[in-house]
């Protein structure tokens, strides 16, 4: 983290990727909770990563205590507090300038570790009440591979949407130097399932980058795309981790 300290009282609002995107319940629950928790983890003198860290761990046990009615409820509140400070992490990251790719990975399977842990634990506690329904878990694991695939497509759209309409680039140029080990596998995976599902939405970017010769034109270029693209976008929030935790939440109650 950046050694000059940073006035947090000046960040009275969330901070956005992009506000025209997000959902309504990020908007007025996920993100003002997640300021809170950004201040908080700053001055205590945690870092974006560390919150990540925190928020797996706690979206993992909540989706474990899904396994039993009895604790599904509190397991449902775990979740939605993970998501609280999967918010937090973005939003302190890009108040303090500490941003990067390894953030974003983590970021990414923050989401799929907790549902992982949820899918399981459901799975388990539909066995227990049909013991002899072995072929639940084809399903938990047909879940659990799509679901991998949905939070890399859902990274991608949203991640490509917030860089062109604030200004950035057409295609992306991230630095895949400051990833290695398990970080690096992960990114390639996501590579992988991107270039493949998304291959025309990459190929139409690619055409745009190479028309955007001065700056009027890339504004131009970049408009045309949001007015092009935010129904898409506001398609892909309807299968985020707001619409998991609902789904998950109405079978138990």
């Amino acid at each position: 983290m950046n050694n000059r300290r940073i006035d947090l009282s000046l960040y009275k609002a969330p901070f956005y990727k992009s506000y025209k995107m997000e959902e309504f319940l990020d908007i007025y629950f996920y993100h003002p909770l997640g300021l809170i928790f950004a201040k908080i983890s700053y001055r205590m003198g945690l870092k974006p990563n560390h919150i990540s860290l925190l928020s797996m761990l706690i979206g993992v046990i909540g989706g474990v205590m899904l396994i039993s009615g009895k604790t599904a409820l509190y397991g449902v509140l775990l979740i939605v507090f993970s998501s609280v400070l999967d918010s937090s992490d973005g939003q302190l990251a890009r108040i303090t300038g500490t941003s990067s790719l390894s953030g974003r990975v983590l970021d990414g399977l923050i989401g799929y570790a907790a549902f992982s842990a949820a899918y399981l634990a459901i799975a388990f506690n539909y066995l227990y009440k049909n013991p002899e329904a072995f072929w639940i878990f084809i399903i938990m694991l047909t879940a659990g591979f799509f679901s991998s695939i949905h939070s890399s497509m859902y990274d991608y759209y949203r991640t490509a949407f917030s860089r062109i309409t604030s200004g950035g680039t057409f295609v992306a140029g991230d630095d895949k130097s400051e990833l290695s080990g398990f970080f690096k596998k992960i990114y390639m995976t996501y590579d992988i399932y991107q270039n493949f599902f998304a291959a025309s939405h990459i190929k139409v970017l690619k055409l745009l980058a190479t028309k955007n010769k001065d700056l009027v034109s890339k504004k131009k270029l970049a408009l045309i795309y949001e007015s092009h693209n935010l129904k898409n976008i506001h398609g892909w929030n309807m299968l985020g981790d707001n619409s998991k935790i609902l789904g998950i939440f109405l079978p138990f109650f």
